[in-house]
């Protein structure tokens, strides 16, 4: 509920800022981004300490989410959107972690403090960060982010995404819009961990079973992998009947003999036992 009247604010706002302006904006260039190692920039979080961004990164996939803390439209749905999908994934600053990140240089410490405690930001692996001028620039320019200042409301305009970094720090993939599924969050990070010895068996499944559509920016059912699994299996399961069908029954068939008397003896003892209690 919380989510959907931030995305009704939202709707209305786009209106006041001007449908035509956001549209001079473009997105990252996918083709010159992707795979790319991003810049160890040096951070400043909402404690005033410096990181860089290797340190934030952990050697874990990295969510970028990019916004300021003066913003009162796109910045509040994506941060609770992205709280909500992470509830509900869990592990962070296990699995992955988190960087939300204000490209506004003039946000300081103690707005990027308040922001954090007034979203509930407060996890372990979870950094609310900005930085100088020059070193967000580096950054932004990395994963071709743009914004602009609209003079007439004094807003941003910028691009609504996520970022995912691979544990390299290489830009794995961007997620666009403002709100986010908990299920295609958790397929891009284990996407970005893919030639990482910190993908599990469990993950690569699950990464053969979804499919990415870039069309849609979302995950779908690999149907047709799914079949093919079956048919191999029924396929094998069929040759090891034909070859050890009989030897497999007839082991059954004893086993099953084996139990059965092995029950009546137990039976039997148990009723002498209880016979014997009454006398």
């Amino acid at each position: 509920m919380k989510t959907f009247l931030l995305s009704l604010l939202l709707f209305v706002s786009l209106f006041e800022i001007g449908l035509a302006d956001t549209k001079k904006l473009t997105s990252p260039n996918e083709k010159m981004t992707l795979g790319k190692e991003v810049p160890d920039v040096i951070l400043m979080d909402s404690y005033g300490k410096e990181r860089s961004l290797k340190d934030v990164i952990g050697n874990k996939p990295l969510i970028i989410s990019l916004i300021y803390t003066r913003c009162q439209t796109a910045c509040l749905v994506i941060t609770d959107s992205l709280n909500e999908a992470v509830e509900k994934i869990g592990n962070v600053g296990k699995d992955f972690n988190i960087l939300t990140l204000s490209f506004d240089s003039t946000d300081t410490p103690e707005m990027l403090a308040k922001f954090r405690t007034m979203w509930g930001l407060e996890k372990p692996g979870w950094v609310v960060a900005n930085g100088r001028e020059k070193e967000l620039e580096k950054l932004l320019k990395a994963i071709d982010f743009s914004y602009r200042l609209d003079e007439e409301t004094g807003e941003f305009i910028h691009p609504n995404l996520l970022v995912i970094l691979s544990p390299a720090g290489k830009i794995s993939k961007y997620i666009y819009g403002v709100n986010y599924n908990a299920r295609d969050l958790r397929l891009s990070m284990i996407e970005a961990k893919k030639g990482n010895s910190s993908a599990s068996v469990t993950e690569g499944l699950l990464l053969w079973c979804y499919q990415y559509d870039p069309l849609t920016g979302t995950y779908k059912v690999d149907v047709a992998f799914i079949l093919e699994v079956i048919s191999g299996i029924a396929f094998l399961l069929f040759v090891l009947f034909v070859f050890f069908g009989k030897a497999v029954i007839a082991t059954i068939r004893a086993t099953g003999r084996f139990i059965f008397r092995r029950g009546v003896t137990s039976a039997f003892v148990l009723l002498l036992l209880l016979f014997r209690e009454q006398l």
